[in-house]
């Protein structure tokens, strides 16, 4: 089945959705536009899927789609059509779908594997007490985190207690996928596959390949996560890596909040607009399990909205139904965002 089916997963019959949020979500454009789409969509773990996705991919996709009669456009919106979503049955039957991928959980995931397969190598050469050897090519960030993290461990132990963890991720995977996986393993002597390689013997497309990748490590970071006394060394490699789901500035903002201070006094001390705050708050209360919208959301506040949207399906609200009143963008979304939350 060609790739441009993968497409097909992304669309429903019922409910009309945005290609360009979508996009952007695979891509992990962190805007509260974007990240709104993916709640209403059910598609908020898709986050960051494929970072470096080609517009003119997606968008020539989209048209085979369309022309294929499987996708109804409708201004900048699409659903699947009745023939679209019996290819969409089929598609999720042969294709490779991600079952465990997380990206909002596990944000720094690709850093991550780029520092385990360094630190592969270099214990692999400190085995064989090989001091001269050309490093795996990554980012001299990577390299630097690294080193800093081998002069942490202790070196009579790292070799075996590296492999035991190895061993026990790859001891968790259908036997394909750790065969497909263990081909970029490297060592003293031992180079790496390609992924052009590794998805030639396995008769993969290169988006097949991909998404078994990621969908790999975050599978293993599931495994490290949930059991660190099993894995001491892979948990002190990812613990610098990992965050919550939100960006770096809107945790900020968030933590400010929880200390009591008010808008105004956290837009002072960092020198940020407060609708810039007000985004961060719409992020957090987004992607948070347990937002708190009573602060934010005054009983007048809330008894209007009500009131302005009763009995209207949430998919057909407008904030330009609130021109008679003075109520907020922020108001709208985060009311929004809070019903829609509400009917998972």
């Amino acid at each position: 089945m060609a790739d441009y089916f993968y497409l097909l997963i992304l669309f429903d019959q019922q409910q009309w959705r945005r290609p360009l949020a979508l996009k952007a979500l695979l891509k992990g454009r962190r805007t509260v536009s974007n990240l709104y789409a993916g709640l209403d969509y059910g598609l908020l773990s898709l986050y960051q899927l494929l970072p470096h996705l080609p517009a003119e991919k997606f968008e020539q996709a989209l048209r085979q789609l369309v022309e294929a009669g499987l996708i109804a456009q409708q201004g900048r919106q699409a659903r699947l059509t009745v023939a679209g979503q019996k290819a969409k049955v089929a598609a999720n039957k042969q294709l490779f779908l991600p079952q465990h991928y997380a990206g909002l959980k596990f944000q720094n995931s690709r850093e991550f594997i780029a520092r385990l397969f360094l630190v592969t190598q270099a214990s692999s050469e400190l085995k064989k007490h090989n001091r001269h050897y050309f490093p795996l090519a990554v980012a001299w960030s990577t390299q630097q985190a690294v080193k800093n993290w081998l002069r942490q461990q202790n070196a009579q132990t790292l070799v075996s207690q590296l492999h035991q963890e190895w061993y026990l991720l790859f001891a968790t995977l259908p036997q394909w996928q750790a065969d497909y996986y263990s081909q970029f393993l490297l060592g003293h002597q031992v180079q790496p596959a390609s992924t052009q390689q590794a998805d030639h013997w396995f008769a993969w497309s290169s988006l097949t390949g991909e998404l078994v990748r990621q969908d790999t490590v975050h599978w293993f970071l599931q495994q490290v996560t949930a059991a660190p006394e099993q894995f001491p060394l892979l948990t002190s490699l990812w613990q610098p890596l990992a965050t919550g789901p939100l960006g770096t500035s809107a945790a900020q903002t968030m933590t400010l909040c929880q200390q009591g201070l008010s808008l105004t006094e956290i837009s002072r001390q960092r020198r940020i607009k407060q609708n810039t705050l007000k985004e961060h708050l719409l992020e957090a209360a987004i992607l948070l399990p347990d937002f708190p919208f009573d602060h934010y959301l005054t009983a007048s506040t809330r008894r209007q909205l009500t009131t302005i949207f009763a009995d209207q399906p949430l998919a057909t609200w407008k904030f330009s139904q609130l021109a008679a009143t003075d109520l907020s963008f922020f108001d709208y979304r985060l009311f929004q965002i809070q019903k829609r939350k509400a009917h998972d």
